[in-house]
């Protein structure tokens, strides 16, 4: 049901409700003291027209005649006005008539009195109370009647000022953010009016705004995404194949935080027995970093291709990156030879996690710290080289520092000692599982909140 037929039904209804309280308490009050009411209008009449009456009887009969003529015209209710003689009783009332006996004092004659008896017609009494209840219920009847037509008017007029308001409002709420009101007046209303004009014009306002930000997130968030393909592509596929030496299996797992990450990897074959291995972590997230790993994966793979030992790739890439880095970016970073012959690793690591091997036998051990500096902001820097070797049936595990530095819900990080108990729950894995299993780990241990881009490379010796 509307507000204004709920307005309309109430107004109907109380004022009817009024009017008959009003008829109902009118009707109570003259039936219920319809004697008293007539008695008292008896008495009244009879002080009115008894003086009169008895200055008219001194003067003589017929001034009294007159003057009886004249209280009986004037009032029609008056049936008779009669002198009373001293000794006569007062007459009573009777069914047709109420009488009622007034002393007047003689004003010639103080100590004598004259008793004036006047007689009221009881049905013309009568009558006159009930046009009066007539008209008093009548005009309550107008009264009531202008009061409802003026409720529903000024309901009528508000009621529709706000369902325009209403209206208006539920095409705002469709998304027509074009809809204004008309301010009519100065009252309440149309400073609601008012205050809707400007909503309407904000909200207006905030929408082509959304419109533009959202347009500018879509074409940023589309560039994001084939920058993500873009390093997805520079990613290996697959492990080269050595064909006199096949033993050598490489697996990798990354998890970056937004479209574009800052961790990269790469494997390549540099002559026919040796395969070259990076895995980096650039200072930072998003595009920038990735812009950054983008360059450290170009420098190192284009020198590593050259044949150049693991020191000296890292010496001049870390040169050619310095001369242009006015942000001082950085990365930390591990480049590794395989000789897939003997299963001997040179390496040099640029502030980069030490790796681990899980050997044949289940032991876990730590290799290839690191051997200088970070790469890419200071010019002139060195790197000594490390190695060790993967016997028959080792797995080497290179991670980036978002599996070392995965934090549980309490806040502690996973730390050294805590990669190595995880590596423990991986020996009897192959190497993507291993590479996997790493990655759900670490990402189990960070819950909703994981804290940075997470990188595993797992490298398997199978040869006999």
């Amino acid at each position: 049901m509307s507000i204004r037929l709920k307005t309309i039904i109430g107004i109907v209804l109380i004022e009817t409700i009024a009017l008959a309280i009003v008829v109902w308490a009118n009707l109570h009050v003259l039936v219920q003291s319809s004697d008293q009411l007539l008695s008292e209008q008896a008495r009244a009449v009879a002080k009115m027209a008894a003086e009169p009456a008895a200055r008219a009887f001194q003067a003589g009969p017929e001034a009294f005649r007159r003057e009886t003529r004249r209280l009986r015209g004037a009032d029609p209710r008056l049936a008779w006005v009669r002198v009373l003689d001293p000794e006569a009783p007062n007459p009573e009332s009777s069914r047709e008539y109420i009488v009622r006996t007034v002393e007047i004092r003689d004003v010639q004659d103080e100590e004598n009195t004259v008793r004036v008896s006047l007689a009221l017609d009881r049905t013309t009494m009568l009558a006159a109370r009930d046009s009066a209840l007539i008209r008093s219920i009548a005009i309550a009847s107008l009264e009531i009647v202008a009061s409802i037509a003026f409720s529903l008017w000024l309901a009528g007029w508000l009621l529709g000022r706000l369902t325009r308001l209403q209206s208006a409002s539920q095409r705002i709420a469709d998304g027509d953010f074009s809809q204004r009101l008309s301010v009519e007046g100065n009252d309440e209303i149309s400073d609601t009016a008012l205050a809707f004009n400007v909503m309407a014009a904000r909200l207006s306002s905030l929408m082509d705004q959304v419109r533009e930000e959202s347009s500018r997130r879509e074409s940023i968030e589309a560039e994001l995404r084939v920058a993500r393909e873009i390093q997805d592509s520079l990613h290996p596929a697959a492990c080269p194949l050595f064909p006199d030496h096949p033993g050598i299996e490489v697996e990798a797992v990354d998890d970056p935080l937004r479209e574009v990450a800052g961790d990269f990897y790469d494997w390549f074959a540099i002559d026919d027995h040796r395969l070259g291995i990076v895995i980096a972590d650039v200072a930072g997230k998003g595009v920038p970093a990735g812009l950054f790993a983008a360059a450290c994966h170009t420098v190192i793979r284009t020198l590593g291709r050259t044949g150049l030992n693991p020191a000296d790739v890292l010496h001049m890439g870390n040169k050619q990156l310095a001369e242009h880095n006015p942000e001082q970016m950085f990365a930390t970073l591990g480049f590794l030879h395989l000789d897939v012959a003997t299963g001997d690793v040179r390496a040099a690591i640029a502030g980069h996690p030490a790796a681990r091997i899980i050997r044949s036998d289940g032991r876990i051990e730590s290799v290839l710290s690191r051997t200088g500096p970070i790469f890419g902001a200071i010019p002139n820097s060195s790197w000594e080289q490390t190695d060790c070797r993967l016997g028959p049936g080792d797995r080497l595990i290179l991670v980036t520092d978002g599996v070392l530095e995965a934090r549980d819900e309490t806040g502690m990080m996973l730390g050294d000692t805590g990669f190595d108990e995880l590596l423990n729950e991986v020996i009897d894995l192959g190497t993507p599982e291993t590479a996997r299993r790493i990655a759900w780990s670490v990402r189990k241990r960070e819950g909703d909140q994981p804290g940075d881009d997470l990188t595993v490379v797992v490298i398997s010796s199978n040869r006999s």
